[in-house]
């Protein structure tokens, strides 16, 4: 019986193994499998081109939408600066109606909102604040929610308004929109007989007055000196 000789056994081995074949057996592989399957392949082409076509028209219609938004929204300001509030009312309730969602309703609604607390309309307001200012978060949201306690306030619920105003202060970055809040509900604890807590709040903002600001130093000490007497 003959011996094959182990050398070549290994070159045998080796190109059963070689790269290039391998590469060339993969390739035919792949090539066969797309011959079977060419419906399939086309049908997910066709898909593909539909999803970048769908991607490219949403992405041009925002564009669109937000550009008639902001359009709009610069009409209505004029409208407001012609002191036509009722006109501004009625336009701004069709543009939230419209483009709601978009980048411009947070703007829209803030715009609602005071008008109708200036018209003496807080169920109103509070039906258009509410949805953004509930929860407070971004300064566009913080200062709806100064327009949405001062609804409160309009309907007589003075517990909420108090409480909007402490959660707008523990919130706000701004000094200015803190103390603001502050005022407002220490003003709503003076006139609704709670001054311990009146003197509370006005301490905090005492707390938080600067070593330059004199003025507003002297005004929350008087205003101290009045609750505890």
């Amino acid at each position: 019986m003959s011996k094959k000789h182990p050398g070549a056994r290994r070159r045998s081995q080796k190109k059963d193994h070689d790269p290039d074949d391998v590469f060339i057996a993969k390739t035919l592989e792949i090539s066969q499998w797309a011959q079977n399957n060419q419906q399939l392949l086309t049908v997910l082409g066709v898909i593909l081109i539909l999803g970048v076509a769908a991607l490219v028209y949403y992405g041009n219609y925002r564009s669109t939408v937000a550009q008639q938004a902001g359009t709009q929204l610069e009409q209505i300001h004029q409208t407001i600066a012609l002191q036509d509030r009722e006109g501004a009312k009625a336009e701004l309730s069709t543009f939230l109606q419209r483009f709601d969602g978009s980048a411009y309703a947070g703007e829209a609604r803030l715009l609602l909102g005071e008008l109708y607390l200036e018209t003496g309309e807080p169920q109103q307001a509070l039906a258009v604040l509410e949805p953004m200012a509930a929860s407070p978060r971004d300064p566009l949201e913080l200062q709806a929610a100064g327009l949405l306690a001062a609804a409160y306030e309009q309907e007589g619920r003075w517990e909420d308004a108090v409480g909007l105003y402490l959660e707008i202060a523990d919130r706000s970055d701004l000094n200015f929109q803190i103390r603001d809040a502050l005022e407002s509900a220490a003003r709503i604890r003076t006139t609704q007989g709670d001054a311990e807590g009146a003197i509370t709040l006005y301490q905090r903002l005492l707390d938080g007055v600067g070593e330059d600001e004199a003025q507003i130093r002297g005004r929350y000490e008087m205003r101290l000196a009045e609750l505890r007497t």
